[in-house]
């Protein structure tokens, strides 16, 4: 049975955010697809104007262009990525073999995010700030997301969040969940949401204690891609289906 794994980088980043995890996949010999989300990718300006439902048809387009090569679907997503997977995973017209949500962004932990709408007005593009999202500052330097956000984007984005929790019952495909006691960007209460929200019979919650919101390339990011690796051999060496696990555990490094 041929796997095709469906790879969404996160908010204001690109599909290179997700590169480790499109080489385990590739390692694993699955096809693969990581589209690149409109208004991402190049400058922050390409943002505006984009909504929620723009990025929902890429991903929509990206699993549609896997079901072609392949007999079962994957979606691997971090972030937003992870949100949108969540909400594929919704659809009662896709069928997914699993779902990895890495820090699903159920919910933004943005202070402005429930009141961002009251700037559309005034402000098209609002500073990032000081990236928050790594544990060791030295890899925040490297961060190269979009130093700003577009205002409507990320209201779309904010409401995405709360509009998705509501479809979570609706999910039954085997899941993973990951997230950081630590991430400052999605507050770590989303995986846990998830975890209660969904109808999987198999779904697992894994906890990291050192990472922040970045977590595929801060100091866990090794334990992150093992855990997915993990995840994605278990649809060669035997059906998720056919297993019944609930389990959340935390993971402490030696």
């Amino acid at each position: 049975m041929k796997t095709g794994i469906l790879l969404l980088h996160g908010f204001t980043s690109d599909e290179r955010s997700v590169d480790k995890l499109l080489l385990i996949a590739q390692e694993l010999g699955y096809q693969t697809e990581a589209p690149r989300l409109r208004g991402h990718g190049l400058h922050y300006r390409d943002l505006y104007g984009k909504r929620w439902e723009h990025w929902r048809e890429d991903v929509r387009q990206g699993y549609q262009l896997l079901r072609e090569r392949v007999d079962q679907v994957v979606v691997v997503g971090f972030s937003m990525g992870g949100l949108l997977a969540l909400e594929l995973a919704a659809q009662p017209d896709v069928e997914l073999a699993g779902v990895a949500a890495l820090a699903p962004a159920t919910h933004i932990a943005h202070p402005l995010a429930p009141i961002a709408w009251m700037a559309r007005g005034w402000y098209r593009f609002l500073p990032m700030g000081k990236s928050v999202g790594y544990s060791d500052p030295d890899l925040a330097i490297a961060d190269d997301s979009y130093p700003r956000l577009a205002t409507d984007a990320f209201v779309s984005f904010y409401r995405a969040s709360r509009r998705i929790r509501r479809v979570l019952p609706q999910i039954s495909a085997p899941l993973l969940l990951i997230h950081s006691r630590r991430d400052r960007v999605i507050k770590p209460c989303s995986s846990q949401f998830a975890f209660d929200q969904v109808k999987s019979v198999t779904k697992e919650l894994i906890w990291l204690e050192q990472s922040g919101h970045a977590m595929l390339d801060d100091i866990e990011a090794d334990t992150v891609v093992a855990h997915v690796r993990n995840f994605l051999l278990r649809f060669i060496e035997a059906p998720l289906q056919s297993v019944g696990r609930h389990e959340a555990r935390t993971f402490s490094p030696a």
